[in-house]
């Protein structure tokens, strides 16, 4: 038997043998399990390596379709026991108690097994209308009963997750939040598997952690039903991969620009994709460097508004060009891909210090302070608006810390 078909086989057992509202038929089909009547069947992908499969450690991806809806949710969940069989058992524990819940509660439109309705709780998704059920929080090295009870729905878990999310009705979320002592706590969101990977630096727990311990809860959310923000959200996407991939086609990008809004694209979702989704690809290329970016954005609205301190994980032409820039990569030329991502301002800036300082750069030093984005048709009035608030935080930010800075916009 497989490692994989192990886990299924763990995971009917816990099934099986907790019943009650997770009860029903199960089925076990060569490497599928068939779950709650037949409603969810599960498949599971392994990620470990060799050096995973040596130590025992397990890192899995329990893949569930959901039968009444058509859709595939993705669960990364790890095991961390002394050896595979241990590690393979705590994966399935996992999944039963963090997961299993909010999909039984999704299905039925109703909390079960631990799981608690989003709304009711004080869960946010950064969507309106979203229809969301929350697992059990699961945690290694805190077993302080106090600390848990403060880190409930209130706490921003999920925020960010909707605005993340691909154009599909049904999606899973994972957000994992760690202690680190003195230093604070952090939080990885991840929606749908890896599609989508997000991290808080700083994570507002309100309360003081271990040194070390972390707690992992997962979701179930869904866009309303009558929402047009899907078919948006596609329209979105195709307006990407069309910018990029015929970025180097064109003499300049004003006329490319111009050729999609003739060819039938969106025009404000041509200037999103120019504006923000080029500051997406430039951060996939750089932030592993150790740039210190800034998580939001100066807003110029076009009805005059200026915007202060937007995050860019609320805007989708932002977050989806992240989740895309993978698959991008793997369809264009290297130099190409490289180039786009070399196109905001924020990019080029880094590119003038690389070339002022040589080959001794320092991308860790370099903090970058956010940008300004105007939408399409903004007034040269308001852009001078928005371009003299950021000079004012730039002066407030030196007067407050002499270290060495750049301003880009």
């Amino acid at each position: 038997m497989s490692d994989s078909e192990r886990l299924l086989e763990l995971i009917e057992n816990g099934i099986v043998e907790h019943g009650g509202d997770l009860g029903g038929w199960t089925r076990r089909v060569e490497d599928t399990l068939q779950l709650f009547d037949g409603r969810v069947t599960l498949r599971v992908v392994l990620e470990d390596d060799g050096e995973n499969e040596r130590d025992g450690r397990v890192h899995a991806h329990v893949l569930a379709r959901l039968c009444e809806y058509d859709e595939e949710l993705d669960a990364c969940v790890v095991g961390l026991g002394e050896d595979r069989e241990s590690s393979l058992g705590e994966a399935a524990v996992i999944w039963i108690t963090g997961v299993a819940g909010p999909i039984k509660s999704f299905l039925d439109n109703k909390p079960v097994c631990s799981a608690c309705p989003a709304d009711a709780n004080g869960f946010d998704f950064g969507f309106l209308g979203v229809t969301a059920f929350v697992g059990a929080s699961i945690g290694r090295g805190i077993d302080d009963e106090q600390v848990q009870a403060a880190l409930d729905g209130r706490k921003p878990w999920f925020r960010y997750a909707a605005a993340a999310a691909s154009p599909r009705s049904v999606h899973l979320a994972k957000a994992t939040i760690a202690s680190r002592g003195k230093d604070g706590w952090c939080r990885d969101l991840e929606v749908d598997g890896h599609e989508v990977a997000y991290k808080d630096a700083s994570w507002p727990a309100g309360i003081h952690g271990p040194d070390v311990g972390y707690l992992v809860r997962f979701a179930v959310f869904a866009f309303p039903r009558d929402s047009t923000e899907i078919a948006r959200r596609a329209e979105l996407e195709r307006t990407i991969e069309f910018f990029s991939m015929n970025f180097a086609g064109y003499e300049s990008v004003d006329e490319l620009l111009g050729q999609m809004v003739e060819q039938g694209f969106d025009a404000d979702l041509v200037h999103e994709v120019e504006s923000i989704s080029t500051i997406a690809f430039g951060r996939v290329l750089f932030e592993h460097r150790g740039v210190q970016y800034s998580p939001s954005v100066i807003r110029a609205r076009r009805d005059g508004r200026i915007e202060m301190d937007v995050p860019l994980m609320t805007l989708p032409a932002y977050t989806r060009a992240r989740a895309l820039a993978s698959s991008l990569y793997g369809k264009m030329p290297k130099d190409v891909f490289q180039s786009l991502c070399c196109y905001s301002a924020e990019s080029n800036g880094i590119l003038q210090a690389m070339d002022g300082a040589g080959e001794d750069f320092d991308f860790s030093g370099l903090r970058l302070y956010p940008c300004v984005v105007p939408e399409r048709g903004v007034s040269d009035e308001t852009m001078d608006g928005a371009l003299a608030a950021l000079n004012e935080l730039l002066e407030q930010s030196r007067s407050a810390d002499k270290k060495p800075w750049w301003k880009f916009w």
